[in-house]
């Protein structure tokens, strides 16, 4: 399932349409175009506002269903999901367990019937059906409505995805807010789920909601802290806010790492029974055209093969072919090549330019697909060297979907503001593409960026700002990449781009402020003094005032947060304050080694933000990859950062090396962490050479989420032990019999 394909002909009429209505979400009225804002709007009949039908009250009723034209597996049927959701969601908020049934009726949607209407076996009531069919009449696939009255509350969608967003617009009716995916290290804390045993549904004739772009994203992108467990979870929320595409790599920079196959067989249901778009593919091309298999294909030192020879480019063609058709789930290809790729210099030589060579490759790709595979689009973007339209005659064909990916935009100004050195060419860029492109365009955006080091960027006036030009333009979608280690500090960026990607007209303040009221409740104004206080890019740390003015603002960030904490004391929004406290320590050790005014101050601070980084790595904070290790001085290979988050816990020592004197002791802290906040007995030991003997050989170590386990080991020298280093080596296994990665101690003897 794909969003609906447009017929190329159309395509500038939908462009002007989309610039017509820019920066809304359209709702037709009497006939014609208006705007929606944020939320769905109730929608007036006649020249008079009718008066709101009576409410319904939700005990005693029943969920019924119908999906005449749904998939014969109900386990795949997001109108099926749709209605045990509404069930499961209303039976958590009244502590009573609401029954389903199935409706044998033409169409699909999700109703709520109290035990006064007509046994569900006789159906839905026509005026409520009628009532849905009218709201939605004409629109696109995933417009959605709700009707609440006293014969019932009604969900429908245009199409099956659109059932399953009425039935979270209705819950978010009943008080329901959807702020995160269900990360473990949320501790239950993603959702606000009232608990109402009386709960009351307000009536209305009818709101409607048409997200006013077709591409809404999220992407895996590098996928460091990705798990096929976090990817469910991650769908889910992305069905809570309309999103529709899941982008993840078939293998990401052809490491063998980060790949689909690796989660498919978990990840590619739960998409089907959400009707979540999966979008495959990304760099590069080198993972269907391997240099060690095909040689021949690759000229000198580019890490792309030689795209004017036919046969390469057909070898290419058919292993993508084939890989695709052995993966149906699959309904959108991105083609591109390598990361910051080097390109053959015959080849872009005979084609003019790389963007032109590139639309042959994407080009030739897309005409075999239509003949072999003629439900999978094409995908390519504009990035790096081909980042410009190629040149007039040599364009992309209409059914290839073009991302714009503006990688060196800064986020101190909006991506149109003239005053922007970095910006301006990139408007520019973007604003030829909108003229070029025959197909669809959308954008790539880099809201939360890994070389921010997961520090709080939320820069919401920005994203606003940008969300207007793109509407402008036409643009028709929207993505961004996320992980889940550092979920929390992005979560307002999350859910502030998912909200553009439906109406890019959504003002950032008054959609702040009903965020932070929903999250923090009576803290909410403390919380909006922190927000305004973290909008810095770290990309500016260069800058010796920036980083300074950074860092004022990071202080003052904690101080609000200390007293939101104060006003929390003992409430249920307590937690995610604090979780925010502790990354703010983090924020402020990172921006103290721009700051330090020496080298030894230096030096402190990054020990100091190593030893938060591998504290809060695990709890939703911080990502630790390569740019979070540079950080503090270490290594660590870009392709290894995965590996420490697909294990069920961690344990090594804190100490990075210790120092003992002949004769004498030292201790070192022994540290296991629950990765996966399952809960973990770690079992270690310990080998040392001659000499330096550790007070237990042995062990075990018990972390639980966010509770670390630690032991305290001495290590005595013997007083004839010459002087110099030594190494102690540590091994570890979970209760299960999973060995763990060893870890290895430097002990320097003096």
């Amino acid at each position: 399932m794909s969003p609906e394909p447009r017929d190329p002909a159309s395509r500038p009429g939908r462009r002007t349409l989309l610039r017509t209505a820019a920066g809304t979400a359209a709702v037709t009225v009497a006939g014609g175009l208006a705007a929606a804002p944020a939320a769905a709007r109730e929608l007036p009949r006649g020249p008079r506002r009718r008066r709101s039908p009576a409410p319904l009250p939700v005990a005693g009723t029943t969920v019924v269903w119908w999906s005449s034209d749904g998939p014969p597996d109900p386990a795949s049927d997001p109108v099926a999901f749709a209605a045990a959701e509404l069930a499961r969601y209303l039976g958590r908020i009244t502590g009573r367990p609401l029954p389903r049934h199935r409706a044998d009726r033409p169409g699909r949607g999700v109703a709520l019937l109290p035990a006064s209407a007509a046994p569900v076996e006789q159906g839905v009531p026509a005026a409520l059906a009628a009532a849905g069919d009218s709201l939605l009449a004409g629109r696109g696939e995933d417009a959605h409505a709700v009707v609440v009255g006293p014969a019932g509350a009604l969900a429908a969608g245009r199409g099956p995805r659109a059932v399953l967003y009425a039935v979270y617009a209705l819950l978010e009716r009943a008080g329901v807010r959807f702020f995160a995916p269900a990360f473990p290290s949320y501790q239950g804390r993603a959702e606000r789920v009232p608990h109402h045993p009386s709960l009351v549904l307000s009536g209305t004739h009818g709101t409607v909601e048409e997200p006013a772009w077709t591409w809404r994203r999220k992407y895996v992108e590098e996928g460091t802290s990705h798990t096929a467990e976090g990817l469910v979870l991650l769908l889910d929320w992305m069905a809570k806010n309309r999103l529709n595409t899941l982008v993840h790599p078939s293998d990401y920079n052809h490491w063998s790492v980060i790949t689909w196959d690796r989660v498919r067989s978990a990840v590619a249901p739960e998409a089907a029974r959400r009707g979540i778009v999966v979008e495959v593919g990304g760099h590069g091309y080198e993972s269907f055209l391997p240099r060690e298999r095909y040689p021949a294909y690759y000229t000198g030192g580019a890490s792309v093969f030689d795209v004017h020879n036919p046969d390469a480019l057909d070898a290419y063609v058919r292993a993508v072919v084939a890989h695709l058709a052995a993966r149906p789930e699959i309904t959108v290809f991105d083609c591109w090549p390598p990361d910051t790729a080097t390109w053959p210099a015959g080849a872009v030589a005979a084609f003019g330019t790389v963007a032109n060579a590139e639309a042959h490759v994407v080009n030739t790709l897309r005409t075999a697909l239509a003949t072999a595979l003629p439900g999978v689009r094409v995908e390519r973007i504009a990035y790096g060297a081909a980042i410009a339209p190629p040149t007039p005659g040599r364009g992309f064909h209409p059914e290839v979907l073009i991302d714009f990916a503006p990688y060196e935009r800064t986020y101190q100004h909006a991506v149109d503001d003239p005053a922007s050195a970095a910006n301006a060419p990139l408007a520019a860029l973007l604003r030829s593409w909108s003229e070029a492109a025959e197909g669809p365009l959308a954008v790539y955006d880099y809201n939360r960026r890994y070389r921010w080091r997961s520090l709080p960027v939320r820069p919401l006036g920005i994203l606003a700002a940008d969300a207007r030009f793109y509407a402008s333009l036409g643009i028709d979608g929207l993505g961004s990449y996320a992980e889940p280690a550092d979920w929390l500090p992005f979560e307002a960026v999350h859910l502030f781009s998912a909200r553009l990607a439906r109406d890019p007209g959504t003002d950032p303040d008054h959609w702040l402020a009903g965020y932070l009221a929903d999250r923090f409740g009576s803290a909410a104004g403390h919380l909006a003094d922190y927000y305004a206080r973290t909008t810095a890019d770290p990309d500016g740390f260069t800058v010796p005032a920036y980083a300074s003015a950074a860092e004022t603002g990071y202080r003052a960030a904690a101080a609000a947060l200390d007293r939101a904490l104060t006003v929390l004391a003992g409430r249920e929004e307590y937690p995610v304050a604090a979780l925010l406290r502790s990354h703010i320590d983090l924020a402020l050790a990172d921006v103290a080694i721009t700051t330090a005014p020496t080298a030894a101050a230096r030096t402190t601070a990054r020990a100091a933000y190593r030893t938060l980084l591998e504290e809060h790595r695990f709890r939703g904070l911080v990502l630790q990859d390569i740019r979070s290790v540079q950080r503090w001085g270490g290594t660590l290979a870009h392709r290894d950062g995965h590996a420490v988050y697909r294990l069920p816990a961690h344990a090594a020592p804190v100490e990075s090396g210790l120092t003992v004197a002949r004769g004498g002791s030292a201790t070192v802290r022994l540290r296991a962490q629950d990765v996966d906040w399952r809960g973990h007995t770690v079992t270690w030991s310990a080998t040392a050479p001659p000499g330096l003997v550790p007070g237990t050989v042995s062990g075990t170590l018990a972390p639980a989420g966010a509770a670390d386990a630690v032991h305290r080991l001495v290590l005595t020298a013997s007083a004839s032990l010459t002087p110099g280093s030594r190494t102690v080596t540590f091994t570890f296994r979970t209760e299960d019999g999973t060995v763990l990665p060893p870890a290895r101690l430097t002990v320097t003897v003096i």
